[in-house]
C-alpha cells in the first residue's frame, strides 16, 4: 500500500460514520486524527438520525448533517445540489459500504477527492485483509494512506482508543443517569442483548440469571441495561434476582456512559455496551458467539477487556466468567 498524502490546510471536509452505537464510538478515534489534521478546516459529519443526541456536542466536528437517506426523487434531486453546493474538499468515507457508494455517486458531475472503497475514488483503501481488521485498525489503516497518524503507522491492535472525556458535560445534564439514579454502592453492568446487527448471537437468559446470581455473591449489585431487545431478558433476569436493578430502555446514551464508567465489571455479548465500556477503561468481559465470525474484529478494545469463546457457544460456563471477571478486576 502507498500513501497519498491530503493536504492539512483545506478548507471543508466531509466524515461519513453509519452504524450502530458501538461503531460510532470506535469511529470517534479516527474523527478526532481527521481532526487534528485539518486544524482549521470546516468537518461536516454525516450520520443517521439515531445518532445526533450523541453526536451533536462532540468537540471534533462543527456540523452535523442526518439527513443522508433521501426518500423520493425530488428530495434525492435536493440532496444531490446539496452536496454539491457543499464543496466538500475532502470526504473520509469511513463506512466503506454500499450505501457510502451510493452517496459517491450523488456528487454529480464533480467528485471531490474522497477517502474509502468506492471504484474510482481519489485515495482508495486497498487492502484485501480489509474486512478481517478490527475497525479501529482499518480507520487507522484509511487514515495512514491519507497521510494522518504516525509516518510508521500503527501495528495490529495498537491503534489508539477513542477519547470520550467530552461527554463529561453532559453526563452531568443527564436527566437518565449517575445525577437521578443514586448508585452509592458497588456494582456490575450486565447486558444481555447480542449484537446490533445479530441480536440472536446472545446467550441463554438461563446463562445470565445465573451470571446475576455470581455477581451478587462477588458483593456487587447487577444492573441490567440494553435497549427494546433486551426488555424481556431483563424481566427474565430480574424475576428470578430480585436484587438486580433492570435498567433496560431507562437510560439516554449520556446516561448510559456515565453508569458505565463508575462500574466495578462490565459483562455482556460482543455489543455496543461490552465495546464502549472497554473504551471508557472499565473491567470488560465479553462473551461472544463465534459461529460466523472473525473473533478479532469483533472483541472489544480497551485496557481490561477479556473475550471468551468456545467452539460451542453454549459451553462457556459461569465459572469461567467470574475467573475471566476476577481477573480483569485485580
Amino acid at each position: 500500500m502507498k500513501q497519498n498524502a491530503v493536504r492539512s490546510d483545506i478548507d471543508r471536509v466531509l466524515i461519513i460514520a453509519l452504524g450502530s452505537m458501538g461503531d460510532i464510538v470506535l469511529s470517534l478515534a479516527a474523527i478526532e486524527a481527521i481532526r487534528n489534521y485539518h486544524r482549521d478546516a470546516h468537518i461536516v459529519l454525516f450520520t443517521q438520525p439515531g445518532m445526533k443526541r450523541f453526536l451533536t456536542p462532540c468537540p471534533f466536528i462543527d456540523e452535523l448533517v442526518t439527513n443522508w437517506e433521501p426518500h423520493g426523487t425530488g428530495e434525492a434531486l435536493n440532496n444531490i445540489g446539496q452536496m454539491q453546493s457543499a464543496n466538500f474538499d475532502m470526504v473520509y468515507d469511513l463506512v466503506g459500504n454500499e450505501v457510502t457508494a451510493a452517496i459517491f455517486k450523488r456528487f454529480w458531475p464533480k467528485k471531490p477527492k474522497w477517502s474509502g472503497v468506492v471504484p474510482n475514488c481519489s485515495h482508495p483503501h486497498i487492502d484485501r485483509m480489509r474486512q478481517k481488521l478490527h475497525l479501529l485498525d482499518r480507520h487507522a489503516e484509511q487514515l495512514w494512506l491519507c497521510g494522518i497518524g504516525p509516518s510508521q503507522g500503527y501495528s495490529v491492535g495498537a491503534s489508539p482508543l477513542p477519547k470520550l472525556n467530552w461527554c463529561e458535560d453532559e453526563i452531568e445534564k443527564s436527566e437518565f443517569g449517575p445525577k437521578s439514579i443514586k448508585l452509592d454502592f458497588p456494582y456490575a453492568i450486565i447486558a444481555p442483548e447480542g449484537p446490533a446487527d445479530e441480536p440472536h448471537k446472545a446467550w441463554p437468559i438461563g446463562r445470565y440469571i445465573e451470571l446475576a446470581k455470581a455477581v451478587l455473591e462477588m458483593g456487587l449489585k447487577p444492573i441490567i441495561v440494553g435497549g427494546p431487545q433486551a426488555f424481556s431478558m431483563g424481566n427474565g433476569i430480574r424475576g428470578s434476582v430480585p436484587e438486580a436493578l433492570d435498567l433496560v430502555t431507562r437510560l439516554d446514551v449520556f446516561g448510559l456512559i456515565g453508569i458505565m464508567k463508575g462500574a466495578s465489571l462490565i459483562l455482556g455479548s460482543n455489543s455496543d455496551y461490552t465495546t464502549i465500556g472497554g473504551v471508557l477503561g472499565a473491567p470488560v468481559v465479553s462473551i461472544i458467539n463465534p459461529v460466523g465470525a472473525n473473533i478479532k474484529t469483533l472483541a472489544p478494545r480497551g485496557p481490561l477487556t477479556v473475550s471468551l469463546v468456545a467452539r460451542d457457544f453454549k459451553d462457556i460456563r459461569i465459572d469461567q466468567v467470574m475467573a475471566a471477571a476476577r481477573a480483569v478486576m485485580e
